[in-house]
């Protein structure tokens, strides 16, 4: 680190999911007199813009402490994020994270498919003096705390669900099952990789977990009461739901509920979400041009981890390799959150806000 240059208390990289807004992004930041860009063209050199910052933001928690760190676009193409880039990208999540240490970030988060550096314990990034999360640990306790108070909020008991997991074998899904485990009536697993699905069966059995699983989603989801999707895939098809049941997709990318014609009486929610309750501002301030929720100050799990480090003050790497999530971590993180006033966010798709009153996506 320059010791010239003043630390900054975080840094978060991420990458943008689709070209839609991206060119949005590109051509909202670039000067008013020159021509918007088409999306064939950024397409031709996104790709090799090397990591950089686009800008600092600063939060202010619930006790009055602020906090200031950078986000760092690692410019991974978003059509290019299967195995065959793999090397690519994970040469440009680690140019983004050296980038974040000659900023002096004291902690950097590590968004969306990022975090397949630390997941799969490719580097740890010890040589630097900074801290890395996923930040999978407080993105899981959004998810199973809002999927606890859409339960509720329904009038059904915890104890008398059927639970889908799509996505069972990631970290977060993981982490769901193993918070729910007990708690509800049944889990139902899905997940591509049949070997892990059956490894996590014979574990939760030998547990004595109600549980039953499946590749085919067709055949699972008329079970389930409540559905959570935690799945990196663009072609999950939600079909011969029933009227009522939860869903929350907090996977990658969040679209289940543009697969929907009519959500009926089923409350389909954007999970992993939380809100800073006292505020946050950039500089440059260039959300117009990014900022697409239905209501202010949001942001994702993973994104609010190292925030919720830096308010509290904890210099550690947090949620690092697969499957580590405990029940311990998720109260941890949770309750540190609301203790500087990250809160769930409401529930809302990418329709807009939900109608809480009664469990309905309809206006």
């Amino acid at each position: 680190m320059d010791s010239k240059t003043p630390s900054l208390d975080f840094a978060i990289v991420g990458h943008s999911e689709d070209w839609k807004s991206i060119q949005k992004f590109i051509n909202g930041i670039r000067t008013a007199e020159l021509e918007p860009l088409p999306v064939d063209k950024i397409k031709e050199v996104f790709g090799f813009i090397p990591p950089r910052e686009i800008f600092r933001i600063t939060l202010r928690s619930k006790t009055g402490k602020e906090v200031t760190g950078v986000y760092i676009e690692s410019f991974i193409d978003p059509d290019k994020l299967g195995v065959t880039y793999l090397r690519t990208n994970i040469n440009k999540v680690k140019k983004a994270v050296i980038l974040a240490a000659k900023l002096n970030a004291k902690r950097v988060a590590l968004g969306g498919f990022t975090s397949i550096l630390l997941e799969g314990n490719i580097d740890s990034f010890e040589e630097y003096d900074l801290k890395v999360t996923t930040g999978n640990t407080l993105t899981a306790a959004f998810i199973v705390k809002s999927v606890e108070k859409a339960v509720a909020e329904s009038g059904q008991d915890l104890n008398s669900v059927k639970l889908l997991v799509i996505g069972a074998t990631g970290d977060i899904g993981m982490a769901c099952i193993q918070y729910f485990k007990g708690k509800v009536k049944k889990l139902i697993l899905n997940a591509r990789n049949k070997a892990k699905l059956e490894n996590a069966e014979k574990e939760l059995i030998e547990q004595g977990v109600n549980i039953a699983l499946g590749n085919s989603l067709e055949d699972l989801i008329p079970e389930a009461d409540v559905i959570i999707s935690v799945a990196s895939s663009n072609n999950i098809e939600i079909k011969n739901v029933r009227e009522g049941v939860i869903i929350c997709d907090a996977g990658y990318p969040k679209n289940l509920d543009l697969k929907f014609s009519d959500l009926k009486e089923n409350l389909l929610f954007h999970g992993g979400m939380g809100k800073v309750s006292h505020g946050y501002w950039f500089r440059p301030d260039y959300s117009n041009f990014f900022y697409t929720y239905p209501d202010q100050f949001l942001a994702h799990g993973c994104v609010l981890e190292v925030i919720v480090l830096a308010f509290e003050n904890v210099f550690e790497n947090y949620s690092t390799g697969k499957g580590n999530i405990t029940n311990k971590g998720i109260e941890e993180i949770y309750c540190w959150s609301l203790k500087h006033g990250v809160i769930l966010a409401p529930f809302y798709n990418s329709r807009g806000l939900c109608n809480q009153g009664n469990n309905s996506n309809k206006k």
